[in-house]
């Protein structure tokens, strides 16, 4: 079994929200080694670790994870990003592999190895 993990930095003004994907009914999310049973806020200049444990080889879509600019994210309310994790078919990297949605913050995401990467939240 192997852990794939993203270490998020929040260099915004504004406080990351981050929750898994509800569409991934079987993902077990972790933050910081524990398992998110709800939303978790990221601080500015805060950094957390998420992730999840996988079995097998990689996959394109390995994390559904949505990062939002506020708590009230898919009710007409802040802003957010729906974002799929997995390595690259190319090159094996993990990265964000599908997305949508915008915030009030920009993220840039940087591959690392086949099982860790960053994400890099600043204000747009």
């Amino acid at each position: 079994m192997s852990l794939a993990t993203v270490t998020v930095k929040n260099h915004s003004s504004h406080d990351i929200y981050i929750d898994g994907d509800p569409d991934w009914d079987g993902q077990a999310l972790l933050i910081d080694g524990q398992p998110l049973q709800r939303g978790y806020r990221l601080p500015p200049d805060w950094t957390a670790e998420i992730g999840t444990t996988w079995r097998g080889p990689g996959s394109e879509r390995m994390l559904g994870v949505i990062f939002a600019d506020g708590p009230a994210y898919g009710q007409d309310g802040d802003g957010f990003y729906r974002l799929s994790i997995g390595q690259l078919p190319d090159g094996g990297l993990l990265d964000v592999t599908d997305g949508d949605g915008e915030a009030k913050i920009r993220y840039t995401a940087c591959p690392q190895t086949e099982w860790a990467m960053l994400i890099d939240f600043a204000d747009n």
